[in-house]
Parts: structure tokens; C-alpha cells; sequence
């Protein structure tokens, strides 16, 4: 049986195998792409999230932080005035505020894992980041999430399947 992480390393070698330039490329198609946009809100979609979370049952440990992921990309969030972060890859749901410079700060992007999604859970196996500021209720279930843009505002509501409001939060127009 091969463990979790040996397998992860040998995807990211199969990748880098397959494209050794990946995350060059897709560091210069975002400048480009941000450099040239003229669009009021700028939403980050991301499957991998930039947060590392610590495990909680699981006998390799593991230490809450930054993914290669988010030290990758959080600085250029920073830097092009990014709005919001949307990510998954966790299964869970997950509000860890704004965040510029890896530390809380209002002034950074709002960041979310989006939840659920498809029928893999993970009850129990991510600790709390220092980060999150709201947990979806444990053991989580199916969620979905909303957003309203207004020239004024954004706003994403996350519910459970029954439409029971699990949080709302909204980004006021800086610009």
C-alpha cells in the first residue's frame, strides 16, 4: 500500500514531468491578465487552498501554515488588489477573513474554502487554522454557496442543503 504522501509526491512529479514550466506559465497569464483587467471585482478561483492545515487524526503529523500553493500565490493577490479567494480541495467550509502579508489584516483579500462538494467528507481531519475566523458545524455536510455582486458590494451566503444560512459575508467597493 503506498501512504497518501508518497503518491502526492509522485503526482507532483508526474506534473512537473509534464508541464516543468506550470507554475511560470500560469504566474505570467495571471500578470497579464490583472495588469489588463478593467473589471471592478476581482475573484480568485483556485482549486488547491492557500492555507495548510494541521491534521488531526491522522499519525504523520502535519503543522498549520501556507501551502507552496499560498506562498506561491497570496503575495500576487496582494500586490493586484485581489478581492476574494475562493478555494476547496478540503472539503470543508471555511472563512478565514482578509488576509495580506500571511497575517489578518482588513486590508487583504477575504478568503474561502467554498465546502462540500460531491460525496468525500473528512470528518475530523483538519484542525482549526489560527486563521479561521468560522467553521461550518462538524461533522460537516453538503453546502452551497451564493454571490451577489453590486457595484457597491459582493456578498457570498453559504447554506446547507435545506437552505438553513450557515454565514454571509460581504466586501464593501474600495475602488
Amino acid at each position: 500500500m503506498t501512504s497518501t504522501s508518497s503518491s502526492s509526491t509522485r503526482s507532483l512529479q508526474e506534473l512537473a514531468d509534464f508541464e516543468p514550466s506550470l507554475d511560470e506559465d500560469e504566474v505570467a497569464w495571471f500578470k497579464e491578465d490583472m495588469a489588463k483587467t478593467t473589471k471592478k471585482w476581482k475573484i480568485v478561483l483556485m482549486h488547491k487552498d492557500p492555507l495548510q492545515y494541521g491534521f488531526a487524526n491522522r499519525p504523520q503529523p502535519r503543522e498549520e501554515g501556507f501551502s507552496p500553493e499560498g506562498r506561491l500565490w497570496m503575495p500576487l493577490f496582494d500586490q493586484y488588489g485581489v478581492d476574494a479567494v475562493l478555494s476547496a480541495h478540503l472539503h470543508t467550509y471555511r472563512d478565514r477573513g482578509h488576509i495580506r502579508n500571511f497575517q489578518r489584516d482588513e486590508s487583504g483579500p477575504l478568503y474561502l474554502i467554498t465546502g462540500v462538494a460531491g460525496n468525500v467528507q473528512y470528518p475530523g481531519l483538519w484542525k482549526q487554522h489560527s486563521l479561521d475566523e468560522y467553521v461550518a458545524p462538524q461533522p460537516e455536510t453538503d453546502n452551497y454557496m451564493t454571490l451577489e455582486a453590486t457595484d457597491d458590494s459582493l456578498t457570498f451566503r453559504s447554506f446547507l442543503p435545506d437552505g438553513q444560512l450557515l454565514e454571509e459575508k460581504s466586501i464593501s467597493s474600495h475602488k
